[in-house]
């Protein structure tokens, strides 16, 4: 029994034995993992040490100059004299304008076969890239692989054909339908020290691949300025413009001014290109509108409101022009103007319950009255007025003014249109009128074929069947409807004539009648403000109305078009309340 014992306790020493040794293999394995991870990872720092280390040193070596120049054309020539032992290799070029400051650093890459500047050459880093200068003063900054930056200044354009004047070139819309028009905006910057009068662009030269031609254009606005140092002009030109898709249109233009002698300084030479599209060949690469929401088939309305108007005995004229912008005929039922005042619980009257509406248009049998004390309503369901396609319906209507609750100025009355059609019920929101409580003018601008008159039957609001390109004339009347000789718009008044863009030669002419000043300015978009100023007070005995007669020649259009003249006036009454008439006149050139 003894001996049976003494050889088990000897079989559990020897698994001990064999248990221990794997554990102490599995250990030193384990450690040795670790130790070889811990040296791959210093040999990796040691190698990204050794890199950085190499590149360190390599950009200490690389040694480089820079000489910047542009030829007769203004094409910049970057040159890169390498000196160092290495080769230099050019990444990217950045090009920041001084003159104008506002504008932002441009960066280009360099194309691979001029980065790389051998050592001991030098090289224009940007010779198969053509960057053109606008004559101004640059920063031109160039960055090699490796992280040098040298910086350089370049001033182009110093002789004295291109001193003083810097000028950008831009066709608008970039990508025209075939038949319509596109406008040319060329903005013109005085870059010198000094005055630089009767700045003007040479004529505009253009050039069309296929058979991209110009159908009709008219002469650039403004005429000419005078510059002063830093001021920028733009002057516009609208081309109609034919051809087949995709024809390309090549416009070109330079600017002119007079330093010390005539034409001595100009402007670098700009150009853009226009392409033809049809309708349906989209609007180019911007992401797609995916909710189309447009209705064409709807009219568009647009208002005739006076203002003021007071408790007063005489009547306004308000009214609504309704056009039809589709090529099909449209049926009006029914309309209504709808006033109402800022307040809570306010009883302002500001249409008569009894309004006693005189009919003005459609001409024939007076279908206007006012339902309630805030709407005026023309309805006729059995014989609706139809206006012809692509055309225009004037409803104009004088009514009799309410009457405000208590002692109250209303300073602002919310007015918003109504109509109902063949092709569905529409309204129209945003305008504004004023009342004053008591005798007051009323205040009233609108479109007339008589000077200075007030009688209905001259009183108009649209004008349709204009005939393309021909010179129409046009009297617009400032009134005081009221007949109240001790109210009155006070002198020094203004009424302002906004005529619409693409209409040309805009001119005052002698029917001209009550005003001490006019004057002409043409905006950047085309589109011409009249503004006279008035020189007696209007509404007294010798003077109810004042009027501006001026002539224009309408677009020289190939099918029906329509555009809102919007004429409006400023000022105050003898009680100083201000003054705020409207009417857009919608003037409709029969193409067709």
């Amino acid at each position: 029994m003894k001996k049976k014992s003494s050889n088990s306790f000897r079989n559990r020493r020897g698994l001990s034995s064999v248990v221990g040794a794997l554990f102490f293999t599995v250990l030193m394995i384990a450690g040795f993992s670790v130790l070889s991870l811990a040296l791959d990872a210093q040999t990796d720092i040691v190698t990204t040490q050794r890199i950085v280390s190499d590149i360190e040193i390599k950009k200490q070596q690389e040694q480089f100059g820079l000489v910047l120049s542009t030829d007769a054309n203004n094409f910049l020539n970057v040159s890169v004299n390498n000196f160092g032992q290495n080769p230099v290799e050019i990444s990217s070029i950045w090009i920041t304008n001084k003159t104008l400051p506002t504008q932002p650093a441009t960066r280009y890459e360099i194309n691979y076969d001029d980065a790389f500047v051998p050592s001991g050459f030098t090289q224009n880093v940007v010779e198969n890239q053509i960057l053109q200068m606008t004559p101004d003063t640059y920063d031109i900054k160039i960055v090699s692989s490796f992280g040098t930056i040298k910086v350089s200044e370049l001033t182009v354009g110093t002789g004295p054909s291109s001193s003083g004047l810097r000028a950008e070139l831009v066709t608008d819309p970039p990508d025209v339908i075939i038949g319509q028009n596109v406008t040319i905006a060329m903005v013109v910057t005085n870059t010198g020290n000094s005055l630089i009068q009767n700045v003007e662009p040479d004529p505009l030269s253009f050039v069309g691949t296929g058979s991209g031609s110009i159908v009709a254009s008219s002469s650039h606005t403004p005429s000419s300025v005078d510059l002063d140092s830093g001021a920028s002009v733009m002057f516009t030109w609208d081309y109609q413009v034919t051809g087949d898709s995709s024809d390309l249109l090549t416009f070109s233009a330079v600017a002119r001014g007079d330093d010390v002698i005539p034409d001595d300084v100009s402007s670098n030479v700009v150009s853009d290109v226009s392409i033809l599209r049809l309708p349906t060949d989209g609007g180019g690469n911007e992401d797609p509108d995916i909710i189309n929401e447009e209705l064409l088939a709807r009219p568009k309305l647009f208002l005739t409101i006076p203002s003021p108007q007071g408790d007063s005995g005489q009547k306004a004229l308000w009214g609504v022009n309704i056009a039809n912008p589709v090529n099909a005929p449209m049926e009006v039922s029914k309309l209504s103007i709808t006033a109402f005042s800022p307040g809570a619980n306010n009883n302002d009257k500001l249409f008569a319950a009894s309004c006693l509406a005189e009919n003005i248009f459609p001409a024939g049998t007076n279908y206007w009255d006012c339902p309630s004390e805030n709407i005026i309503m023309w309805q006729n369901f059995a014989n609706p007025v139809t206006i012809p396609a692509n055309s225009t319906q004037s409803f104009l209507v004088k009514i009799l003014p309410g009457t405000i609750a208590g002692q109250n100025i209303l300073e602002s009355i919310v007015v918003q249109a109504s109509v109902f059609t063949n092709v569905g019920s529409f309204g129209k929101s945003g305008y504004q009128s004023t009342m004053y409580d008591g005798s007051e003018t009323v205040g009233n601008v609108y479109l007339s074929d008589v000077v200075n008159s007030r009688s209905n039957a001259d009183m108009q609001s649209t004008r349709v069947g204009i005939t393309p390109n021909n010179v129409e004339t046009f009297n617009l009347v400032f009134a005081d409807l009221d007949t109240d000789d001790n109210t009155f718009i006070k002198s020094g008044a203004k009424l302002i004539i906004n005529v619409p863009r693409e209409w040309s030669n805009v001119s005052v002419l002698g029917g001209t009648s009550g005003f001490s000043s006019t004057t002409i300015t043409t905006f950047g978009d085309g589109s011409t403000q009249i503004v006279g100023t008035t020189s007696a007070d209007l509404g007294t005995a010798s003077n109810v109305a004042d009027t501006i007669q001026f002539s224009a020649r309408a677009p020289n259009v190939t099918s029906d078009q329509m555009y809102v003249m919007y004429v409006l006036a400023q000022g105050q009454t003898d009680n100083d309340f201000s003054i705020g008439p409207l009417s857009e006149v919608v003037l409709q050139v029969d193409g067709s």
